[in-house]
């Protein structure tokens, strides 16, 4: 889950990269289930203002049979619909609600998750943005090999003039489903990315699911990615993310594309 507050305007979004990523061997893990697949920036949402965003995957080539009673996702289109509303300077809470569309199987709700978050407030001046995001909810055992879950994710990153580097140190854990008996797992996401243009930044996102704490998953079962991404900030108001990538490892899905559209608002006089 990347998450830079990176604003933008949808018309703006160049055709020819959507050529070019059909054109790539891409994979993504499936630590995040292929719903929302994002790096967190340690920005939160101002006081009175309400964020909405489509988080949209299509899986070109991916699992083709069920697994441990989980749904292939081969040519499934994940699409999760989160608003997050700004309480204080230093607080906001997501909801995410999570849906799969299959030829054979129509539109699913998969689950929902509530995000509450909190950071390090600007007015303290530290070197780097820091914020602390939770993550907990339900998702349906057909969609996930674990039914109950929480996630804890510190979030670090920093704007060092042209370029943008985030770190993502997410802890996993599952209280219903298959990986109860793995503990906490560790599951690090990061972001580089260059300022193009005071519109246009491209880079690179990870994404990793690495196994318990205790002893990480062999290589072959860990699901590592990495995605060449474009964020365009155009404004106050909108965000913007596309990106794919190559899987690393066997653990991952194939050929899936990320899109990511957000609309800021305000409601009532503020």
């Amino acid at each position: 889950m990347i998450r830079p507050r990176r604003i933008v305007a949808m018309a703006s979004f160049p055709s020819a990269l959507a050529v070019l990523v059909f054109l790539l061997p891409v994979g993504i893990v499936c630590a995040q289930g292929n719903y929302e697949v994002q790096v967190y920036g340690s920005e939160t949402v101002p006081p009175g203002r309400t964020m909405v965003e489509l988080h949209s995957n299509f899986t070109f080539q991916g699992s083709k049979a069920e697994s441990d009673g989980v749904r292939p996702d081969n040519h499934a289109l994940h699409e999760t619909f989160e608003i997050t509303q700004g309480l204080t300077t230093w607080f906001e809470t997501g909801l995410y609600v999570f849906t799969s569309y299959r030829a054979s199987e129509g539109y699913q709700w998969v689950g929902s998750h509530l995000r509450p978050r909190v950071r390090i407030p600007e007015k303290w001046h530290w070197p780097v943005g820091v914020s602390l995001s939770t993550e907990i909810g339900y998702q349906r055992r057909s969609y996930s090999p674990d039914t109950w879950t929480l996630e804890i994710r510190p979030i670090i990153d920093k704007q060092l003039d042209r370029w943008y580097i985030c770190f993502n140190p997410t802890l996993d854990r599952s209280f219903h489903g298959l990986s109860v008996n793995k503990g906490v797992e560790f599951a690090p996401n990061a972001k580089v990315g260059y300022d193009l243009t005071k519109k246009v930044n491209v880079g690179f996102e990870y994404y990793g699911a690495l196994g318990s704490v205790t002893g990480f998953d062999p290589l072959r079962d860990q699901q590592q990615a990495i995605m060449p991404a474009l964020d365009l900030n155009l404004g106050p108001n909108w965000e913007f993310n596309f990106a794919a990538g190559v899987g690393l490892t066997a653990g991952t899905d194939h050929w899936l594309v990320k899109m990511i559209v957000g609309r800021r608002l305000r409601f009532g006089k503020q």
